[in-house]
């Protein structure tokens, strides 16, 4: 199902999603979760929420759907599994967050979305580091935004 987010409209990817039985499915069900995060495909991402995929869910290497979108820096994508519950500092399996994501992409305005919905910006991936020391780039913004929320 994930191959036709992001080739198709809105309207085909609802009929994809009905024509499915994710319940039966959930590996079909993550990936086209994860790949509408991933691309920004905000409208697909409410679909999936709305037929009761978990804003958090996770795939076999332990991303969320949040952290699929800190990935791509699509805010509109983040704010709605936020609202539906998704965990601001879910860890995937090497301990990264959305927040690191989003730093180390550079997206400044993602980072300041995630700060703002109280992401913890001194949790520590598995090298230990915080999302400061990933920032890409050593964008400047980003850095005072994190050493603002206490960051190390």
């Amino acid at each position: 199902m994930s191959y036709v987010i992001g080739r198709v409209h809105t309207e085909a990817v609802q009929a994809s999603i009905e024509r499915a039985n994710l319940s039966a499915k959930p590996d079909d069900s993550v990936a086209g979760m994860m790949r509408a995060a991933l691309i920004g495909h905000t409208a697909a991402v409410t679909l999936f929420l709305d037929h009761g995929v978990p804003a958090n869910t996770v795939d076999t290497n332990r991303r969320t759907p949040l952290i699929e979108a800190a990935f791509g820096g699509h805010v509109d994508t983040a704010e709605e599994l936020l609202k539906r519950g998704a965990d601001v500092n879910a860890q995937d399996g090497d301990g990264w967050t959305a927040l690191m994501e989003a730093a180390s992409k550079g997206h400044a305005d993602f980072v300041r979305m995630l700060l703002a919905h109280g992401a913890d910006a001194r949790i520590r991936n598995r090298n230990g580091w915080t999302a400061l020391k990933t920032t890409a780039k050593c964008n400047s913004e980003i850095t005072r935004l994190l050493r603002d929320r206490g960051a190390g």
